[in-house]
């Protein structure tokens, strides 16, 4: 059964004047809360017991079920990784009907925060319910997009974050500014140095800044492009079950 979170739709309120006409009209724009289905799929190890936990968070117009392949071998491994599924749908390519997924654009983008933290803590309750979680190693991974949602769980949410993976994605500017009372945790940055989507010194940039706070955050680079490369998956499994 898919959870259900609360996502706020929005409006503002404005008088406007009728053409030709002395009456005017309001027009309403306020915001509501509605329950929201949305979907998610996970990587379940054979292994028993308290499991560590990986949430992968896809890029923009990404899909879950596919993106999560790419980390088959933590899996494997005896990582939990769970890969919920962005909030928003669009279509791709409209002509062949294929639909891509987000988390979040500018419009009221500090209410999508609020949803998608929201949405973090309530995906985490049901992993917890549902599989046998190591509360001491839940890590965040995120592709493009999804990179500065995973620093926004570390800096919002009540989730027990003990590192972030950001792969091919930069540090957001509301991160920047809340660094310095954020808990110290491990930070592995991941970027192709032929990245054309998002270029390599956004990961420069990311370094210093998370140094100048104090933390120790590594750098992973690689040749590539915009990808989160299959060769950096021991480094990942490394920094998760520390070895």
């Amino acid at each position: 059964m898919s959870p259900e979170i609360l996502t706020t739709w929005s409006w503002s309120l404005k008088r406007v004047q009728t053409t030709g006409s002395a009456r005017s009209m309001a027009l309403i724009n306020e915001k509501i809360q509605i329950s929201h289905t949305v979907y998610y799929s996970v990587q379940v190890p054979e292994q028993k017991g308290p499991r560590p936990l990986l949430i992968v968070l896809h890029g923009f117009g990404q899909v879950a079920r596919q993106f999560i392949t790419v980390f088959e071998p933590l899996a494997k491994k005896g990582i939990l990784v769970a890969a919920p599924q962005g909030a928003h749908q669009f279509y791709t390519h409209l002509k062949k009907g294929q639909v891509g997924f987000s988390w979040l654009t500018r419009y009221e983008r500090d209410q999508s925060v609020v949803d998608f933290v929201g949405y973090m803590e309530q995906f985490y309750t049901l992993l917890q319910e549902r599989f046998e979680v190591d509360s001491q190693r839940v890590f965040m991974l995120g592709f493009s997009q999804g990179v500065s949602m995973a620093y926004r769980t570390w800096a919002h949410s009540s989730l027990p974050v003990r590192g972030v993976i950001a792969c091919g994605g930069d540090l957001p500017p509301d991160i920047v500014e809340k660094l310095e009372g954020l808990p110290p945790i491990q930070i592995l940055l991941v970027h192709g140095r032929q990245d054309e989507n998002v270029p390599p010194e956004k990961a420069q940039e990311a370094l210093e800044h998370l140094k100048a706070r104090g933390l120790k955050p590594e750098l992973f680079d690689f040749e590539g492009g915009h990808v989160v490369p299959s060769r950096v998956l021991p480094k990942v499994e490394g920094l998760i079950l520390g070895t």
